[in-house]
C-alpha cells in the first residue's frame, strides 16, 4: 500500500509540473543545422535517425564567403529526402545588400523547402539602430526573393539585447544550450521562440563531429516553416 500510495504521489506531482511548466520532458530533437564544421556527412546513415524532420545547412558568410560544405550538403541532404533550408550568417563588416547578393546565387530557391534562416551573433562596428536597420533590409530583401521573410537565428542573450522585441512578429531559432529540459529560451516583449537549439554537442550517426540539435516550440511544426 506505501508502494502505490509513493507511485501515485510521484506521478501526481509529475502531472502538476509539467502542466505548470507546458514542457513535455522527452521532447527529443526534430532537426539539426550543419556547416563545414561537421565535415564529410554521411547523410544516407543520418537519414536513418527517424526524429530528424529539417536540415539547416549554412550556405553564406558576409559578402563573399560560401561554405565549402555547402553544395555536397544541399545535395545529399535533398537525395536523401530530408527537408532542408539554408542559413547565411550575417556580418557587420559588410552591407546588407552585398551579403544578400551572396546567399541569393549559393542558396538557390528550388534548393530550398524551408524558409531561410538568418544567423545573427555579432555587432562590432554598428549601433544597435544601425544593426537593426541592415538586418531590416536583408529580411526584405530575402522575402522579396524567396517568397517569405526569413527565421532569425541567434543566442538567447543576444537576441533579447539586440533583435526584441522588434523582431519578435518573424520565427525565432534560438540556441540556449542547458540539460534542463524546462529552461526553454525566453524572449524579451511579446512574442516566442520557434525552434530552440538546445544542445551543440549533439551526436547523430554518420556525422563524427558534434552537432546542434533543435526542437519545436510545442506551438509549431515543420508545416510552419515550408517555404512554398
Amino acid at each position: 500500500m506505501r508502494v502505490l500510495l509513493y507511485i501515485f504521489v510521484v506521478l501526481s506531482f509529475g502531472a502538476i509540473f509539467l502542466s505548470f511548466t507546458g514542457e513535455k520532458m522527452d521532447a527529443g530533437y526534430h532537426g539539426i543545422d550543419v556547416s563545414r564544421h561537421q565535415r564529410n556527412i554521411d547523410w544516407e546513415q543520418v537519414s536513418k535517425d527517424k526524429n530528424i524532420q529539417f536540415v539547416y545547412i549554412k550556405a553564406t558568410e558576409g559578402k563573399t564567403y560560401i561554405d565549402p560544405k555547402y553544395k555536397y550538403n544541399i545535395k545529399e541532404a535533398r537525395k536523401n529526402k530530408f527537408k532542408v533550408g539554408a542559413y547565411h550568417y550575417f556580418r557587420t563588416t559588410s552591407s546588407a545588400h552585398g551579403q544578400f547578393e551572396n546567399f541569393k546565387k549559393t542558396a538557390r530557391k528550388a534548393d530550398q523547402d524551408l524558409i531561410p534562416i538568418v544567423d545573427v551573433e555579432e555587432r562590432k562596428n554598428w549601433t544597435r539602430s544601425q544593426f537593426q536597420d541592415s538586418l531590416k533590409v536583408f529580411i526584405r530583401l530575402v522575402k522579396e526573393h524567396y517568397g517569405k521573410a526569413p527565421m532569425i537565428y541567434s543566442v538567447n542573450s543576444f537576441y533579447n539585447a539586440n533583435c526584441a522585441p522588434e523582431f519578435n512578429n518573424y520565427h525565432a531559432m534560438i540556441g540556449r544550450y542547458n540539460d534542463d529540459p524546462t529552461k526553454h529560451p525566453t524572449v524579451k516583449g511579446k512574442g516566442t521562440y520557434t525552434i530552440w537549439q538546445f544542445s551543440e554537442k549533439g551526436k547523430i550517426k554518420g556525422i563524427k563531429e558534434p552537432v546542434d540539435l533543435n526542437r519545436f516550440n510545442p506551438k509549431y511544426t515543420i508545416d510552419d516553416l515550408l517555404l512554398k
